[in-house]
C-alpha cells in the first residue's frame, strides 16, 4: 500500500460494548461480523489496535488474538505484520468454509441437492443472458473450446477438465453481474465438484456431454434467450444425474 493513501479507520467505540457471554472469543467474532453486517466497518477499513479492541469489548488480549486468527482463517480480516488488522478486501477461497462444513454435516439426499443446483443455476442463465458483456461470452466462448480441445485427445488429463467445468461455470456466475447470487453459486459448485469429479473419471462420454450443454448453454446466453438457456440447464442436469447413479 501507498504511504500516501488513506486508510479508513473507522470510530467504533460507539457500536462496540462489552456484553455477557459464554465464550470471549465468539463474543468477539460476532462483534466484528455484526459490523460488518451493519455496514459500520467496509472492506479495507483498518481495525483498531489490539489494546483499543480490548478496553471497548471488556475482553483479554488473548481472546482478541484466538478471534482475529479465526476472522484470517474466515477471508474476513487480514492481517499485516507491523501495519495492523484490516477487513479483508477480497472475496477468494479460503481456508475453510464454515457454510459449506453445515451442509456436509447435514447429509442432504441428492434429489435436494439437485433442486438446489436447477433453482440456482437458472436465475444464473437467466442474469448472465440479461447482463453478459462481450468479454463475458468471450472467456465462456475460450472455456468450452479448451474442454472441446481437452476432451478429444486420446490421453485425458482430468484435473483440467473438472477445472474448466468449473470455471465454466464460475465466469457464468460472473456474467451475472449480481455479486452476492456468484458468491452463493460458486460455493453451491465447489460442494458439487466430487460428483463432477466422479462422473469425469468414471465415465469416458461425460466430457463430451459436459462440452455440448456448456455451448448450447453459451449460444442461449449469446443470442439472449431465457427459456433455451433453462432447458440447456435442465439438460445439463439430467445427464449429470444419469452419470452420477450409473455403475
Amino acid at each position: 500500500m501507498s504511504t500516501q493513501e488513506t486508510v479508513r479507520e473507522p470510530d467504533l467505540s460507539a457500536f462496540l460494548a462489552s456484553r455477557p457471554t459464554a465464550s470471549s472469543v465468539d463474543f468477539v467474532v460476532d462483534s466484528i461480523k455484526e459490523l460488518l453486517l451493519g455496514k459500520k466497518v467496509l472492506p479495507g477499513d483498518r481495525l483498531p489496535p489490539e489494546t483499543e479492541l480490548c478496553r471497548l469489548l471488556s475482553v483479554s488480549r488473548g481472546s482478541v488474538r484466538e478471534a482475529m486468527k479465526i476472522l484470517s482463517a474466515l477471508g474476513i480480516v487480514e492481517v499485516r505484520r507491523g501495519d495492523g488488522t484490516y477487513i479483508s478486501t477480497g472475496s477468494g477461497e479460503v481456508m475453510f468454509d464454515p457454510l459449506l462444513f453445515s451442509m456436509i454435516v447435514s447429509q442432504p439426499e441428492f434429489a435436494e441437492l439437485k433442486e438446489l443446483r436447477v433453482i440456482l443455476e437458472k436465475n444464473v442463465v437467466r442474469l448472465a443472458v440479461l447482463h453478459a458483456a462481450d468479454d463475458d461470452l468471450a472467456a465462456l466462448c475460450e472455456c468450452v473450446e479448451k474442454t472441446r480441445a481437452l476432451k478429444d485427445k486420446e490421453e485425458k488429463n482430468y484435473d483440467e477438465l473438472l477445472a474448466l467445468d468449473l470455471e465454466f461455470h464460475a465466469i457464468l456466475g460472473r456474467a451475472g453481474k449480481n455479486r452476492p447470487l456468484e458468491t452463493i453459486y460458486r460455493f453451491v459448485m465447489q460442494y458439487f465438484r466430487p460428483y463432477i469429479a466422479q462422473s469425469l473419471t468414471k465415465h469416458s462420454n461425460f466430457s463430451h456431454e459436459s462440452c455440448d450443454v456448456h455451448r448450447k448453454i453459451l449460444e442461449a446466453v449469446e443470442r439472449r434467450d431465457v427459456a433455451t438457456a433453462e432447458k440447456a440447464v435442465e439438460e445439463s442436469l439430467e445427464v449429470w444425474e444419469s452419470l452420477v447413479f450409473k455403475p
